[in-house]
């Protein structure tokens, strides 16, 4: 699909980001241009609260990030993401009885099960972005993702579901549809977290057990893999902003300030402070600086810190012994990139630590070298995401003719470009492939918005 682009958007409390992309006939991802605007005021908690201005800065992102894209004729997608702490990810179990045990378990019963799933999650106040298989097993059976072929009376299917509040998912539709993203052929919305794997942690990782954590500037999200799988995932109130309001409190500092020097001068490591060392503020309309304690400053965020370590290591323990997560902790975001970070973190929890950086490719080296940093690492997993939800769509399994995927995290309204007619597949490839890659049937946008 070398005609067509697709714009990942990163809806932050402090800035909206923007990477543009494209694929090319071997499935290489090429991100052509990158672009942010600032979002605060209007964006809190990775919560929209200003519909009016959200949306402008989104049409302002996008003019920026398309601006430099050369042709007329490629067809543009778009794919945004949704977090905050409405946010639930919740494990869900559901059994079916076999009419023939002796007869192998066939496709159809394993759409069915998913159906029966997703009926039994659905909730008038919450709006199902993802319904993920963890697994399934017949009778007494080992957990698989392939149950096709097997026989037994009865089959077990586990699912994670991940809901948004209802109210904030039609937010955040309104101000889509009310910026310059309505021009745009079509798109969709996932959880931040499932985006942001794809561009920092590997195979290996999530195979071997690893904790990814997104850190905003309102709120962090946590994600714990095993076995190739998410297995947990929470989105909690810790964020660089509660950071720097404890430095304003703290220190007697305006938050411009307490930001300020935290970005400069901050650590979480306080013991390799001097007592001696200080910053000066500059004073109010021209009077005398003030001097602050850079250790005091220090103490500070470590004591922050020391909050988000136990919230990881809570979240870990929900899954594993975090002794057994051999992949570590992997950080990201805008917060990842406070001094000595993820070495507290390592210190604190007793897990290894590091920071996780995209290695995309760019269409230039000065390029590469800005977006390749925590801070783009969700803005560039939502256009790899996107582009592997469409070779999954390509390759669905068609049951009967004429009939729409209906299996729970299966993409059915995305927009997509024109395909080749779709051919039978193996359904075990698509189970395989759909842990991997699971987008939201996002809805149309209604016409009274």
């Amino acid at each position: 699909m070398p005609n067509e682009i697709v714009v990942g958007i990163d809806l932050g409390s402090t800035f909206i980001r923007a990477a543009v992309g494209k694929q090319d006939s071997e499935g290489n991802i090429e991100i052509l241009s990158i672009a942010k605007v600032p979002s605060m005021g209007h964006v809190h908690n990775g919560e929209i609260f200003n519909i009016h201005k959200t949306a402008s800065a989104l049409s302002e992102v996008l003019k920026k990030a398309t601006s430099t894209v050369n042709g007329k004729s490629q067809d543009v997608y778009y794919v945004t993401n949704i977090t905050g702490p409405h946010i639930q990810v919740r494990n869900f179990s559901v059994n079916q009885n076999r009419e023939n045990p002796s007869e192998p378990v066939a496709a159809e019963e394993i759409i069915q099960l998913g159906a029966r799933a997703n009926n039994s999650i659905s909730d008038s106040n919450n709006h199902l972005l993802h319904a993920i298989p963890l697994g399934f097993k017949v009778d007494q059976g080992k957990d698989t993702l392939d149950p096709v072929g097997s026989i037994g009376s009865l089959i077990q299917g586990d699912y994670l579901f991940v809901t948004a509040d209802k109210d904030k998912y039609d937010t955040l539709k309104r101000t889509n549809f009310s910026s310059d993203l309505k021009s745009i052929k079509g798109g969709n919305t996932v959880f931040s977290l499932l985006a942001t794997e794809k561009a920092v942690i590997t195979e290996e990782e999530k195979t071997a057990g690893v904790a990814l954590v997104d850190l905003g500037s309102g709120t962090s999200e946590i994600g714990v893999y095993q076995n190739n799988r998410l297995r947990n995932s929470k989105v909690i109130s810790w964020g660089g902003d509660q950071i720097t309001e404890d430095i304003s409190i703290g220190l007697n500092i305006s938050l411009d300030h307490a930001e300020a020097i935290k970005t400069k001068f901050g650590t979480s490591l306080s013991k390799e402070i001097d007592l001696k060392e200080v910053v000066l503020i500059p004073g109010i309309a021209g009077r005398k600086p003030t001097p602050v304690s850079v250790k005091n400053l220090s103490i500070i965020i470590e004591e922050r810190v020391r909050e988000l370590a136990a919230a990881i290591f809570v979240e870990i323990s929900k899954v594993t012994d975090p002794d057994a997560l051999k992949g570590g902790i992997v950080l990201v975001g805008g917060g990842a990139q406070l001094p000595d970070i993820a070495e507290s973190i390592q210190k604190m929890t007793g897990i290894e630590c590091r920071i996780g950086e995209p290695t995309e490719r760019a269409n230039s080296l000065s390029l590469e070298e800005e977006m390749n940093n925590p801070e783009y690492a969700s803005t560039l997993g939502l256009v790899k995401l996107y582009f592997e939800q469409i070779d999954i769509t390509n390759s669905m399994p068609v049951i009967e003719e004429k009939q729409e995927p209906s299996f729970p995290g299966a993409p059915t309204s995305t927009p997509q470009p024109k395909q080749p007619e779709k051919q039978k597949v193996d359904l075990r490839k698509f189970l395989n492939r759909v842990v991997e890659v699971v987008m939201g049937n996002d809805e149309e946008i209604p016409d009274k918005y």
